[in-house]
């Protein structure tokens, strides 16, 4: 059977909604890079007892979106512009090699809403994992407003790369690949310095 079409048959963990909503809030800057995550004060703000609260807080620090210390504390994860830049990278050399592959093959995303739908294209589901918890640090790093405007220069991008990857052109596909990720490196430059601390 399908785990994914059977989770909402699995009875969710109390834990899980409170790192969902403060994973949220993370991305939202609620919790800005750098801001220490109260135990006590996120247990009395969910209405629920410190245990599910700290588990939470593990499951985001192993997503790497928070910092743990012991008997210091917990906060939200902060990444200066040469970490994002890295990542950056390292998300242009997975896109490299998806769009390698999806051209080979002639596959493009059904639905290019998104760098998921493109990174799937690559039919390897660690991969795409990779490319989005990677991509999930970023987000972090350069804030709300940065969704935005990184959709909208992606859906720029888009119809041209879809269309070289259904007509199997490898070369002009990686092309515009490298000129949305060198595009995207720049607008996060951007973001990362509006948001860093002076």
């Amino acid at each position: 059977m399908n785990t994914r079409n059977e989770d909402w048959l699995r009875p969710r963990a109390l834990y899980e909604g409170v790192a969902e909503s403060v994973r949220a809030r993370i991305f939202a800057h609620e919790f800005a890079p750098g801001c220490p995550l109260d135990e006590a004060e996120l247990s009395r703000s969910y209405g629920v007892s410190r245990t599910p609260v700290r588990e939470a807080l593990k499951v985001l620090g192993r997503a790497g979106l928070v910092e743990l210390e012991p008997r210091r504390g917990c906060c939200v994860a902060e990444l200066s512009a040469h970490d994002v830049d890295s990542l950056l990278g390292v998300i242009e050399m997975l896109g490299q090699h998806t769009v390698r592959e999806a051209a080979r093959k002639g596959i493009a995303p059904a639905d290019p809403a998104g760098l998921a739908q493109l990174f799937d294209c690559a039919s390897n589901r660690h991969l795409t994992g990779a490319a989005l918890h990677l991509n999930d640090k970023v987000r972090l790093a350069c804030g709300p407003q940065f969704d935005a405007a990184d959709i909208a220069l992606l859906a720029a991008a888009m119809p041209g790369l879809a269309a070289s990857l259904s007509a199997r052109q490898q070369v002009q596909a990686e092309q515009l690949w490298t000129a949305f990720a060198q595009a995207r490196r720049r607008l996060a430059a951007d973001y990362v310095a509006l948001h860093a601390t002076p």
